[in-house]
């Protein structure tokens, strides 16, 4: 019988969910998406995409469709799962742009969810929003990456085209503007 990672705890020796999954093996697979579903979605979020889990859910699909073509190691997978996401958004919002806005005349055959699941999302979303809203699109994507997505400067730097001094300098400004504006906020009662 297969192990099953726990993707919450770093690969033993013995498991590599990457070579797993080049092999066809499940494991393998959902190792690779259980531990980067969260910062994915989180960063599709920041990034403004109108289904954050479901770009999750296409960045995935597309990573492990070009798995035989992925050279690298975890690491670099996850890297890559980044760029791929980020493209989708770009690409998404530059479809958006071009295209008027479809209307839907025929109510959706899907389930909808209840009220206070819809709540708990907007309020995750709109704290989210609050948070990063004095950010440039470029200072918040920064630090989604780096401290949503824990990924390094090099790492930030490759996915988003811009040399590791520009990195730095967009996050120092990032973590300025939202230390004063904490600072600035009264705190109720």
């Amino acid at each position: 019988m297969p192990c099953v990672a726990n993707p919450d705890e770093p690969l033993s020796s013995g498991f590599d969910a990457l070579s797993m999954a080049r092999a066809g093996e499940a494991v393998g697979f959902d190792h690779l998406y259980r531990s980067g579903a969260g910062p994915i979605t989180a960063f599709a979020r920041s990034r403004g995409a109108t289904d954050p889990e479901g770009a999750c859910n296409e960045t995935f699909l597309r990573a492990f469709r070009s798995l035989d073509t992925f050279e690298g190691d975890e690491d670099a997978f996850r890297r890559w799962t980044f760029s791929i996401c980020r493209n989708l958004i770009i690409d998404a919002h530059r479809h958006r742009a071009r295209r008027p806005a479809e209307i839907q005349t025929d109510p959706p055959e899907t389930q909808t969810p209840g009220a206070e699941e819809i709540a708990l999302l907007r309020l995750g979303d709109e704290n989210v929003r609050r948070i990063l809203a004095p950010l440039t699109d470029e200072q918040r994507e920064v630090i989604v990456l780096r401290l949503v997505a824990d990924l390094s400067l090099a790492d930030t730097a490759a996915i988003v085209g811009r040399p590791v001094s520009a990195v730095k300098r967009l996050q120092a400004r990032a973590l300025k503007r939202l230390q004063s504006r904490i600072l600035s906020e009264e705190v109720s009662p």
